[in-house]
């Protein structure tokens, strides 16, 4: 699954529905395009040029659509790309030229490796080792119900290395969180919402400790790259931010239990539902051994690829033959993964459009002018006063847009730039925006393609997800740069 969200009803949630002659929603659209035509006619802002003030609309226009939930995001990218090839807003003297600008990032290696995780994501649930993992951790130390929590969350945090779709390790870890909530006291509904806001937010923390743990990390270490000039490894990725990712694992959960209260407190039903349902799924498989070892390399290939002189997209290649040649996945199980080419494709337009607002200088000048307009509000203040306000504005982005993936791409190299036009150091401004990034997903029903099926359990109502989510995202907000601001000095930052 992408992490772009899928409202089960937009009509009702809105007020308005696609058309039977049109497959997008017709007011949000033609709002959209009616602002971007009347924009298009004016003149480019102050030093900026007509090339990058054209580029510049046409993604707006785009992820306003995403934002508002016109078409699927896909259907969106493809239609932007389109509109790209026929409007040339980068000033290209011919139409191939446009074409080949519109396509240049579906050849980037860092969408493909995106795209190869998500397969072998897919491996886990078909083999059934994601739930083990989560299963074995319950045999042993799900005697309380804070503890069931803390092993969901570490059943997560172990598979995340190779799942970079958080939808996909929570569609793992749910049913298991649900099954247990019945289990051990079906009257007891604080338990089940309990467990399920737990699962959330360790969801978003296992992002956080690993490069490949979330779609987004990997477009946030290329954008770092171009904005900043920081290149992160998957090795490095993990030194730094590991240890606010567990500081979140060891706090969340506790945090939540002190908040909701679940009635049930111990659960000695919790290890021996896990033992027979250890019991049905029988002895682990050759598949599941065969998964295990292939990701126990992958992960050697990904710590140790400047040694071994591999590149992290060509372990992912290495690690997807390996358990196609096996037998673990076949071909059709590749071609049938809808996620990992709906990624590809929204994700190689959004990333290829934000690279030429980049390249235009587009991004540079909305960043010194964030730079200078927080300069001015906040005076004299230290470059940490303003990371802090710059993340606390970013944390909350998250109520405007339906996919985590798409606020990175949109907002990421503003705030990069930004941050460095106001002498934050480039390295420390891409950590803070790396974990902002995750912790703000459970905000709101929408801001995560995971939380609708959380909800689907029924523990839930919109209110109550909303301010648990509001409690969670504070809450890691405080953890995460506490925590990571420690740890980034100790390390020399």
């Amino acid at each position: 699954m992408s992490d772009s969200a899928t409202l089960s009803s937009p009509a009702a949630d809105t007020g308005f529905a696609p058309s039977r002659q049109l497959a997008a929603r017709p007011l949000p659209l033609v709002i959209i395009l009616l602002v971007a035509a009347i924009a298009w006619q004016l003149p480019a802002p102050g030093a900026l040029s007509q090339a990058a003030f054209h580029t510049a609309i046409v993604f707006i226009a785009t992820i306003a659509a995403i934002v508002a939930n016109v078409m699927s995001t896909g259907a969106i990218a493809i239609i932007a790309m389109a509109a790209y090839c026929i409007l040339r807003p980068a000033g290209e003297a011919s139409a191939a030229l446009a074409v080949n600008n519109a396509l240049t990032n579906f050849n980037n290696a860092l969408i493909w490796l995106i795209v190869i995780a998500f397969m072998i994501a897919r491996a886990f649930s078909k083999t059934g080792l994601g739930r083990r993992i989560a299963l074995l951790l319950l045999s042993r130390f799900g005697q309380s119900s804070l503890r069931v929590a803390y092993c969901l969350g570490l059943a997560d945090f172990l598979i995340a290395p190779a799942t970079p779709s958080n939808t996909a390790r929570a569609a793992i870890i749910s049913p298991i969180s649900h099954s247990l909530a019945q289990t051990i006291n079906p009257k007891d509904r604080k338990l089940g919402q309990f467990l399920m806001s737990s699962s959330s937010a360790m969801n978003d923390a296992s992002a956080v400790a690993f490069q490949t743990g979330f779609a987004g990390n990997l477009a946030l270490v290329g954008i770092a790259t171009t904005v900043a000039g920081i290149s992160l490894s998957f090795t490095q990725w993990l030194g730094y931010l590991l240890v606010p990712a567990l500081a979140l694992l060891m706090s969340l959960p506790l945090v939540l239990y002190r908040v909701i209260r679940p009635q049930t407190q111990q659960t000695p039903e919790a290890p021996a539902f896990a033992k027979r349902e250890l019991a049905k799924m029988g002895a682990t498989t050759r598949d599941e051994w065969v998964l295990i070892g292939v990701f126990i390399a992958l992960i050697v290939m990904w710590v140790g690829g400047n040694a071994l002189g591999i590149h992290a997209t060509g372990a992912a290649f290495i690690g997807l033959s390996a358990l196609l040649l096996l037998g673990v996945l076949s071909w059709d199980d590749v071609k049938s993964e809808k996620g990992a080419w709906d990624t590809l494709v929204w994700f190689s337009v959004l990333m290829g459009m934000a690279e030429h607002l980049r390249n235009l200088g587009f991004t540079s000048w909305v960043g010194d002018g964030v730079s200078e307009a927080l300069s001015a509000l906040l005076g004299a203040s230290s470059p940490m006063l303003l990371l802090l306000a710059m993340m606390c504005f970013y944390l909350f982005t998250a109520y405007f847009f339906a996919s985590a993936t798409a606020k990175v791409v949109a907002l990421a190299p503003v705030l990069l730039g930004a941050l460095i036009g106001l002498h934050v150091d480039p390295l420390l401004a891409t950590l803070c925006v790396a974990g902002v990034t995750n912790l703000g997903c459970n905000l709101t029903t929408y801001s995560h393609a995971r939380n609708p099926l959380l909800m689907g359990y029924g523990y839930h109502s919109d209110s109550e997800w909303m301010k648990l989510g509001l409690v969670i995202a504070i809450a890691a907000m405080a953890i995460f740069m506490s925590s990571g601001l420690l740890w980034w000095r100790a390390l020399g930052l």
